[in-house]
């Protein structure tokens, strides 16, 4: 469920949606790995995940050597009018941040889409920009 879009004072380029999907990581050794989003962009989303899956990523500890040479290909189900459709995305680590002991938050940039999801992506913000429009003209 979509919760809220950025304010006014945002700094990023394309507004992040907070939402909570399961998502598929697909490291380059074929292993998946299954975390939740945090929110999603146009350019990225941001993931919830726990020490496990970041020692899968980088075992010799993902704060403690560079990461932005890591890909893998992220696999969600978006709900898009009455269907889910699926999304295929290549992704890199932008950064992390470790919120607790056994809790971080990855910040992912989309780097291209497969099999041409990104109109599925496209598809799926462009549903919630349209209801943040018509809810902010409804109490303006």
């Amino acid at each position: 469920m979509i919760l809220d879009t950025p304010g006014a004072s945002e700094r990023r380029q394309t507004p992040r949606y907070d939402v909570k999907l399961s998502v598929d990581l697909v490291l380059a050794n074929g292993t998946i790995l299954s975390v939740t989003t945090r929110n999603i962009s146009s350019s990225g989303l941001q993931i919830n995940c726990d020490s496990w899956v970041t020692d899968e990523i980088e075992p010799r500890g993902i704060q403690n050597h560079a990461i932005s040479h890591i890909r893998f290909k992220a696999i969600t189900e978006l709900p898009v009018g009455d269907n889910t459709k699926k999304l295929y995305a290549n992704c890199r680590i932008m950064s992390v941040q470790r919120m607790s002991q056994d809790e971080y938050r990855l910040n992912l940039a989309f780097i291209d889409f497969e099999n041409g999801t990104e109109s599925i992506l496209d598809e799926f913000l462009a549903q919630y920009k349209q209801k943040k429009t018509v809810i902010n003209a409804y109490y303006a």
